[in-house]
C-alpha cells in the first residue's frame, strides 16, 4: 500500500499501470491526489471494517513541480512559524504546502465517507510524519516507515493522544533519519539490522547528522529511500522492537 502511494499518485514515480492498483483482499477507496500537494490513498478490506490510509512520502526529484512542492512542504512542516519559507517556494500557496492540515482534513473526510471503518495510518518519511501526527490527533493507530523527529511537531496538534504501542515506526539500522529521531518519538520503534553498513553510513553516523553532507546524502540514498524498506519487508526478516519508557512525560 505504501509503495502505491508513490507509483499510483502524480509525481516523478507515477506509473500509469499502477494508477488503479490495489492489494489482494483490499479495494481502493477515496484518494487525495492533486498535481502538487499532499497525496494519500485509502484501502478498505473486503468483508471487514478495516481500512488503511496511506500518505505519500517526499518526491526527491526537485526538477519537477511535485518534488519542489514536497521539499517546500517538508520545510513548512519543520519550520517555527516565526521564520519564512525559502524564496523559491513562493510559486506554491500556503494552502498547498500545509500538508498536515490537508492530511487532517482528508482523514476527517474519509471518516465521514466510511463511518463503519476502523482506520490504520501509514506512510514513509514525510508520509510517516503525516500518518503519525494524524493518528495522534485522532487517537488512532499508525504503522510507518522512517518517521522523522516527531516531538517537535506536536505543537501543530490540538490535544493529541500519544500511546506507545498505538503507533510503531520501522527503521533501517543505518537510515540517517533513525539517528535524528532518537529520543524524539513518543511511539514504539522497530529496527532492521544489517550485517554491514551501506557506503557513507558509518561516516555519517560518526558526527552530528548533516543531511547536506556528501556521506549522509550517500547513506540516505541507500538506507532511507522506500525501495530499501520494501526490500526489508519482503525479506521476511523480523525487526527488533522497543517501546518508550513508561515515565516518558510525552505519553498519556
Amino acid at each position: 500500500m505504501t509503495k502505491l502511494t508513490y507509483t499510483a499518485t502524480w509525481g516523478s514515480y507515477f506509473n500509469p499501470h499502477a494508477e488503479n492498483e490495489s492489494v489482494a483482499g483490499w479495494q481502493r477507496g477515496l484518494e487525495h491526489n492533486p498535481l502538487v500537494g499532499m497525496r494519500a490513498l485509502t484501502f478498505i478490506q473486503s468483508n471487514s471494517t478495516r481500512g488503511v490510509l496511506a500518505f505519500r512520502g517526499t518526491d526527491l526529484n526537485t526538477s519537477q513541480s511535485s518534488g519542489q512542492a514536497d521539499t517546500c512542504a517538508d520545510a513548512f512542516l519543520q519550520l517555527d512559524l516565526k521564520h519564512s519559507l525559502p524564496p523559491w517556494c513562493n510559486q506554491f500557496t500556503l494552502h498547498q504546502l500545509d500538508y498536515l492540515s490537508r492530511a487532517l482534513e482528508f482523514a476527517e473526510r474519509i471518516v465521514g465517507a466510511y463511518p463503519s471503518i476502523h482506520w490504520l495510518y501509514t506512510g514513509h518519511s514525510l508520509g510517516a510524519a503525516l500518518a503519525q501526527l494524524v493518528a495522534a490527533q485522532r487517537g488512532a493507530s499508525a504503522a510507518t516507515f522512517s518517521a522523522p523527529a516527531l516531538k517537535p511537531l506536536l505543537p501543530r496538534l490540538q490535544n493529541p493522544t500519544l500511546r506507545t504501542w498505538g503507533a510503531v515506526t520501522f527503521y533501517d539500522q543505518y537510515d540517517p533519519l533513525r539517528f535524528t529521531a532518537l529520543n524524539e518519538l513518543w511511539n514504539a520503534n522497530c529496527t532492521w539490522h544489517r550485517s554491514s553498513a551501506p557506503t557513507g553510513c558509518h561516516e555519517c553516523e560518526e558526527r552530528i547528522i548533516d543531511m547536506h553532507s556528501d556521506v549522509c546524502e550517500e547513506c540516505f540514498m541507500k538506507a532511507h529511500i522506500f525501495k530499501n524498506y520494501l526490500e526489508l519487508v519482503l525479506s521476511g526478516k523480523r525487526p527488533d522492537c522497543h517501546q518508550r519508557h513508561v515515565h516518558d512525560p510525552f505519553l498519556v
